[in-house]
């Protein structure tokens, strides 16, 4: 087991070749499993999965939940524990066109924002194992990737300070993404999450994208109508499959 920042990874190599590979994050507590089409029913998964299970709680996702990948689950007695969408709608600047409440003060991310953004990041994804955990750290990390532009961080104030944010992040010349949508629990009810979603799209189309995706939990329930309202719709869904809760535990 090779240990490198934020990830263990296992490999399966014969002859020199790599064969298959695990990569276990202790944060999430999720594991990702691959094997080479031309090596798979030998066997190279299941010895994967039974070197994960030594090591850590066995919780496979499966990227587009295949066939083959529902199969090697329920060999396992693997249920789902967590389903993941990617939905996806097209751009029209001339569509993009909705006015924010007149509670809500929008501008982009300016130096200084970083704690008053942590903190209802903290607030919102309390119950998400990924998104909530952001620290100052992390925010560092993402801030300093080549895609980052302070300009994409879009920040929504009312007269009780930071209410909420959207961060969009562009793909590629022509699909942009509604990277991570929060607003503080304090303002639910009041329009700000569409609010802010609308300004997002809204810069989106503006810089030239024709397409836009995003990624959400289906247990999110008020989300995932949000999206359904303006017109997203489900392109692609991903399965965390974990082991069935022992008598007592919680799911």
């Amino acid at each position: 087991m090779l240990t490198t920042e934020g990830a263990d990874h296992l490999l399966h190599e014969r002859d020199g070749r790599l064969l298959g590979y695990v990569q276990w994050q202790p944060g999430p507590s999720t594991a990702q499993l691959v094997v080479d089409p031309a090596a798979r029913r030998q066997g190279i998964g299941t010895a994967l999965a039974d070197a994960l299970r030594q090591h850590a709680a066995e919780r496979l996702w499966a990227f587009g939940d295949l066939p083959a990948a529902q199969a090697f689950a329920a060999t396992r007695g693997l249920v789902a524990d967590r389903e993941l969408w990617m939905m996806e709608r097209a751009l029209d600047p001339a569509a993009e066109s909705a006015s924010p409440p007149s509670a809500l003060r929008i501008r982009s991310f300016q130096p200084g924002d970083e704690d008053a953004l942590l903190a209802v990041n903290r607030a919102a994804f309390a119950h998400h194992p990924e998104q909530g955990a952001l620290d100052r750290a992390g925010l560092a990390q993402r801030m300093a990737e080549p895609w980052f532009d302070p300009g994409d961080l879009l920040l929504g104030f009312d007269d009780e300070g930071l209410a909420g944010f959207h961060w969009t992040k562009p793909v590629n010349a022509t699909t942009g993404e509604v990277y991570v949508v929060g607003v503080a629990p304090r303002t639910q009810g009041r329009g700000y999450g569409r609010a802010l979603l609308d300004a997002g799209l809204r810069r989106l189309a503006a810089a030239g994208r024709t397409r836009v995706v995003l990624y959400v939990d289906k247990a999110e329930s008020i989300a995932v109508q949000m999206y359904e309202k303006v017109g997203f719709t489900l392109a692609h869904r991903d399965v965390l499959y974990a082991g069935r809760p022992r008598q007592g535990e919680d799911s």
